[in-house]
C-alpha cells in the first residue's frame, strides 16, 4: 500500500470507518437532529453543527493545497455560524461534509507521495505534517462532538 493510501485509509476511519480512536465523526453525528447539533451545551463553545461546517473546510482546504492552491480561509469560512436551525440546512450540513471528505481524499489519493517533503506552499510544513494534521484535526473535532453529545445528556 502506498503511502497515500495509507493517509486516506486513517482520514476514512476517522471520518465514517473502523476509528482505533472510539467513534467515527459520522457514528458521532448519527440520529442528531438539526436542534441538537444547534445547540451550545457549553457555554462560549461551537456547537455541533458549527464544528461539522469547520472540518468540512478544512478538508477543502487541505485538498486544494493537495493540488496545488496556496490557498487559505477567510475568518468567516473557518467558523462558520450555523445560522437558524433547520433539518434541511441540517441535511445540508452532513452532505457538505461528505462531498469535502470525499474531495480530500481523491486529493490526497492523486498526490504525488515524492512530494510529501516538499513544504506548502506558503507555509512552514510539509505536506506530510499537513496530510496527516488533518486527520489529527478531525479526531480532535470528533472528540469534541463526543463531548458536546454527553453534555447533551
Amino acid at each position: 500500500m502506498r503511502e497515500m493510501e495509507r493517509i486516506a485509509d486513517l482520514l476514512d476511519r476517522a471520518g465514517d470507518g473502523d476509528a482505533w480512536h472510539g467513534p467515527s465523526i459520522v457514528a458521532l453525528l448519527v440520529g442528531l437532529s438539526a436542534s441538537r447539533a444547534a445547540e451550545r451545551p457549553i457555554a462560549g463553545r461551537h456547537s455541533i453543527w458549527e464544528i461539522v461546517l469547520h472540518i468540512a473546510t478544512w478538508d477543502r482546504v487541505v485538498a486544494r493545497r493537495l493540488q496545488g492552491e496556496d490557498f487559505e480561509p477567510a475568518p468567516e469560512e473557518d467558523w462558520e455560524p450555523a445560522g437558524e436551525p433547520s433539518e434541511d440546512r441540517w441535511r445540508a450540513a452532513l452532505a457538505r461534509l461528505a462531498r469535502s471528505r470525499a474531495e480530500l481524499r481523491a486529493a490526497l489519493l492523486a498526490f504525488d507521495e515524492h512530494r510529501l517533503d516538499e513544504t506548502v506552499q506558503g507555509k512552514s510544513y510539509s505536506f506530510y505534517v499537513m496530510a496527516h494534521g488533518v486527520v489529527q484535526h478531525d479526531v480532535y473535532h470528533a472528540g469534541q462532538v463526543a463531548v458536546l453529545r454527553k453534555a447533551h445528556a
